[in-house]
């Protein structure tokens, strides 16, 4: 054990205030009780107030702070700190220490276990039903069933085999972890004549962080720092970023298909889901005619079958490009197959890791701030005002972060380029081997630029993001000689905030007048927005009959909210009638509950809190 160590000016433990951050014990345990208590808290929460209008802490917490935000900016930048300060492992320690300490079978010491879990569990699912995870209730349930499942682990088995084999995110954050710009490894001089191996001996995962550097890899180290608060040879170096990616190392099969699995469901899905069928000819894509095809065949109710196809052709097309360019790339090599596939597919890193912070940061200023902070200021019942997004679709500087996107496709290239020249071959055919070997780069470019390009040229999909492949998504629509226009001008069937097409969405409109002008909604969401956004002086406000297609006022009318009946531009559906009879036998037939105008806008205003 090295007591005293002269460390390098890239070492963060040679600054005083950084080695506080990342090296103090107590600052560390602070931290790692405070996300506990938020973790626990939340998932009480989330059973206590189950719903979204009772309870915006839960899911915020767990799907805007937790996932994306602090999981994707630092895996990118420090690697995996979410990992050290993770509930779970904090808890999990202690209970190694008490526990049986069992060693795991065989066949569950297969870290693709994890990725399975995150690939099939949670992403499957999501795609299949978008809100499955996304209220209060199922997130704690989630994490209830997930927490149990990882104590018992923790409980029989040693070394933490639970984040090594078992953790749906352990594999993930070990692969991904290595575009970073840190390194955790020990000043070899010091460890020279070491005999104690203190280091080691303090790892609960049985690491050896002095191998760290020799071995080019950190393995499974969760950066808890518990070996560099028992020897200080043991440094925390910023590095190049990727610096690991560029050097040979032993590859590893459950980071490989992490890689893959987590890139075609993030990264490649959302581009066709999320992005792409927005656009106004989506309904030619071939991934929403299947869908479409599905939907029909299968007439399953609330599946969103668009996303399944979007799932099954990102995956299908990751894979097969991967493998296929791969493939090619070993001929031209002269190499044997997996280990080209195992070395080179690293080189796809960047795409979903560095490619995803422009989403992360956009999302930032458009949603995750708000959301975040008014999350807490409701689960801990602050008397503070509720604060709005840092910037809305309309602020164009927010289109600066689609250049990440880029700069992933030249760091995944970079990477490739390297990693071509680990095997032995002319010039000639490593440039053919490269070109092939990247071919999934090059169709993420691909999508990207094509993306610019069908929205420059064909626009958005009118109403498109108000549906997702499911077969109630056009509930709201009327033909437009049914649709009362109330407007005037060229442009009387668009709404007056969002331009959606009025007719598409007619059984959610909503009117109003400003200085004696009607203006004309597509929905209660967008009529939240003049009034509590915008704070515009609307008199007269009025919403169209279901039954009827008359407008009514809306101290007369009763709202149905909450329905699993599609609304629009909310998840939370809001329906109003004339009459009450009339509102409860669309409550029988498709849930929800009847409430009145003012209560129907507390409930619309909570997107934008």
């Amino acid at each position: 054990m090295v007591n005293q160590q002269k460390r390098d000016r890239n070492d963060l433990f040679a600054n005083p205030i950084s080695a506080f951050f990342f090296k103090n014990r107590t600052f560390l345990m602070l931290l790692r009780m405070s996300v506990l208590a938020l973790f626990v808290y939340a998932i009480f929460l989330g059973f206590i107030a189950p719903t979204k209008e009772q309870n915006g802490f839960t899911t915020i917490l767990f799907w805007s702070l937790f996932w994306p935000l602090f999981m994707v900016v630092t895996l990118s930048t420090f690697g995996r700190l979410f990992c050290g300060i993770c509930p779970h492992a904090f808890v999990g320690k202690f209970l190694t220490k008490v526990g049986l300490n069992k060693t795991p079978p065989k066949w569950l010491q297969q870290p693709l276990i994890g990725v399975l879990l995150l690939f099939f569990g949670w992403w499957t699912v999501y795609y299949i039903y978008p809100t499955a995870y996304k209220s209060p209730l199922s997130s704690a349930i989630f994490f209830t069933v997930l927490s149990v499942l990882a104590f018992l682990f923790f409980f029989i088995f040693k070394e933490m085999s639970y984040c090594k084999y078992i953790c749906p995110i352990g594999t993930l954050t070990r692969a991904f972890s290595k575009v970073s710009f840190t390194w955790l490894g020990t000043y070899a001089s010091s460890c020279q004549t070491c005999k104690t191996f203190e280091c080691t001996k303090a790892c609960s995962y049985n690491l050896k962080p002095f191998s760290f550097n020799s071995k080019v890899s950190m393995g499974d180290c969760t950066l808890c720092m518990d070996c560099a608060q028992t020897c200080e040879s043991v440094h925390f170096k910023l590095t190049k970023p990727s610096s690991s990616l560029f050097q040979k190392f032993q590859s590893s099969t459950a980071e490989i298909w992490a890689i893959l699995l987590i890139t075609a469901a993030i990264t490649i899905t959302m581009s066709f889901h999320h992005a792409l069928s927005r656009v106004a000819i989506s309904d030619s894509y071939f991934w929403v005619q299947f869908g479409q095809w599905l939907q029909n065949n299968l007439r399953i109710e609330g599946i969103d079958y668009i996303g399944v196809s979007a799932l099954m052709c990102a995956s299908i097309i990751t894979i097969s490009l991967a493998a296929g360019g791969t493939f090619i790339a070993s001929k031209l090599l002269n190499c044997n197959f997996k280990s080209a596939f195992y070395t080179l597919s690293y080189a796809f890193i960047p795409i979903f890791i560095i490619g995803g912070l422009s989403h992360t940061y956009e999302f930032f200023f458009l949603h995750h701030y708000s959301n975040i902070v008014n999350g807490f200021i409701q689960g801990f019942h602050l008397n503070i005002e509720p604060v709005k997004p840092l910037a809305t679709k309309q602020d164009t500087w927010t289109h600066f972060f689609g250049i990440i996107n880029y700069i992933a496709i030249v760091w995944a290239l970079l990477i490739m380029a390297k990693r071509i020249t680990f095997f032995k071959a002319s010039g000639f055919k490593r440039l053919l081997a490269f070109c092939f070997a990247s071919l999934l780069i090059f169709f993420y470019l691909g999508l990207n630029v094509y993306r610019s390009y069908a929205f420059t040229t064909y626009g958005a999909k009118q109403g498109g993001h108000a549906q997702h492949g499911s077969s109630k998504a056009l509930f709201a629509s009327v033909p437009i000689e049914r649709a009362t226009l109330l407007q005037h001008g060229e442009k009387k069937n668009q709404g007056v905030v969002c331009g959606m097409p009025l007719d598409k969405h007619f059984k959610t409109n909503h009117s109003a007048k400003l200085n004696g002008e009607i203006r004309q909604y597509c929905s209660i969401h967008c009529l939240a927005e003049d009034v509590y956004v915008r704070h515009l002086p609307l008199q007269d406000i009025q919403v169209v009959d279901v039954s009827s297609l008359n407008f009514i006022d809306v101290t007369e009318a009763f709202y149905v909210v909450g329905s699993r009946i599609k609304g629009t531009m909310s998840e939370t559906s809001q329906y109003a009638f004339a009459s009450k009879e009339d509102a409860k036998t669309f409550v029988a037939q498709n849930g929800g509950e009847i409430k009145t105008f003012d209560e129907a806008f507390e409930v619309a205003i909570k997107d934008f809190k």
